[in-house]
């Protein structure tokens, strides 16, 4: 049975999550203190004890499209009581969901699928391949010798305490005229930034002359994981060198970039990321046939 969560559910569904994903405990109530709206949450209750065994979230969003922004969902922290999985549960939560965005008038439900075999999976719900991504696995000798033999602007970047408005604003100017890409909106921005912080990580931002650069990164052990980075080719090797210089002791560091990124875009593989599925039932053959620079873009998905 699918229905909205009811008040008293929420202590149910945040152990779900915990059971179903190796996620903290902060991390988890962060979600649900700042993100959880019940009318937007889809859970599957066994009726035997009314409580939830499955459940999805469903994220507001926006999609570039044809010079504007298409209305959207992004379906996220989709999980089962391991008990409960292999019964059409997920699939049941999955088509309502749908249903639901196009009740509301959205045009577009988007997925980042947790593991490879999931694409498979989505695609039987109408869900298409659409965002990708470039990952770059690179030592800190790679990264210095690139940066070396780079053009870049003259003069010293200095690292900046840019505010949250800046970074969003100056992400926004770089993505938004690309077709595909996924909006976040100021408040949602600042939830995925918290989050990144949250869960160790730092926003690392470079502002010199009028240019601007940031990156997402989170170390682990000798490796630094930098999952959003966005800046202008010029001004990338001043931002990698920020980014070295901040961690000191890493030598190993993997970057997850647009396919329109053109500092990198000799290096790393092209992997299918993220799924769209039309919430009317129709193929969405204009997104997924973006190719090239213009391939849509999936940004900060939580992960």
């Amino acid at each position: 049975m699918v229905v909205f969560p009811q008040d008293s559910m929420r202590s149910d569904l945040e152990r779900l999550w915990r059971a179903c994903f190796d996620d903290s405990q902060e991390y988890v109530k962060y979600f649900f203190d700042n993100r959880y709206v019940p009318e937007n949450c889809l859970v599957y209750l066994d009726e035997s004890v009314r409580r939830p065994v499955a459940m999805l979230h469903l994220l507001d969003t926006a999609i570039s499209e044809d010079g504007g922004l298409a209305a959207a969902q992004y379906l996220y922290a989709a999980c089962t009581r391991e008990d409960f999985r292999r019964q059409g549960v997920m699939g049941e939560l999955i088509d309502t969901a749908v249903k639901l965005g196009q009740s509301r008038g959205l045009k577009y439900t988007v997925t980042v699928p947790a593991e490879s075999r999931l694409f498979r999976y989505y695609q039987k719900h109408g869900f298409h391949r659409c965002f990708k991504v470039r990952m770059v696995y690179m030592s800190r000798s790679d990264l210095l010798f690139l940066c070396k033999n780079s053009r870049e602007v003259p003069g010293t970047p200095r690292e900046t305490m840019m505010k949250l408005g800046e970074v969003y604003a100056f992400r926004r100017n770089m993505l938004v005229d690309r077709d595909g890409y996924v909006h976040w909106e100021p408040t949602a921005f600042r939830y995925a930034v918290g989050c990144h912080e949250n869960d160790g990580g730092h926003v690392i931002t470079l502002a010199y002359n009028g240019d601007f650069g940031y990156a997402f990164c989170r170390e682990e052990d000798d490796t630094v994981a930098v999952s959003e980075f966005i800046v202008k080719e010029h001004f990338a090797p001043a931002l990698i060198r920020r980014i070295l210089q901040s961690y000191p002791k890493a030598q190993r560091f993997i970057f997850r970039l647009p396919i329109c990124d053109t500092f990198f875009e000799k290096f790393g593989e092209k992997l299918d990321f993220a799924m769209i599925c039309r919430n009317d039932g129709k193929n969405p053959v204009y997104m997924t046939t973006l190719e090239g620079i213009r391939t849509p873009y999936f940004g900060l998905p939580l992960d």
